[in-house]
Order: structure tokens, then C-alpha cells, then sequence
């Protein structure tokens, strides 16, 4: 099972994203599948496990989403 995801933004900034870590994961894995295949995607807004923390992508800012086995 893929449980992490790393996106690199356009300013070659890299963010690993684990599912234990995000409450929505599965909405990040739809978002990155419709991405890849060059489908529209919305700007996406993810909840952390932690009280108050959260993360947002934009399309527009997005350079590659994959996942990753480490």
C-alpha cells in the first residue's frame, strides 16, 4: 500500500505527506491520480492529525505528485 505521497511545488520545494499524518489522505491520492492525468483538479485543502494543522496544494503550483516507497 502506497502510504506516502511527495509532491515538489514549482519553487523545487519538496513536501512528504503520510497517511498516518492526514486525515483526508484519500482525497490527496484522488486529487494526485486526476493531476497526473492531466484532468482538472481544485485546490485542495487536507487536515493534519495535529490540532490545527493543515495543508493546501494548488495546481497551479504543483510540478510533479507521486508517490513514493521509502
Amino acid at each position: 500500500m502506497n502510504d506516502k505521497i511527495k509532491i515538489t511545488f514549482k519553487n523545487d520545494f519538496i513536501r512528504i505527506v503520510e497517511r498516518s499524518n492526514i486525515r483526508n489522505f484519500n482525497s490527496l491520492v484522488d486529487w494526485l491520480e486526476k493531476f497526473n492525468k492531466c484532468e482538472d483538479v481544485p485546490f485542495l485543502t487536507m487536515s493534519g492529525r495535529d490540532l490545527g494543522s493543515a495543508i493546501a496544494i494548488n495546481k497551479n503550483n504543483v510540478k510533479s505528485i507521486e508517490f513514493i516507497n521509502k
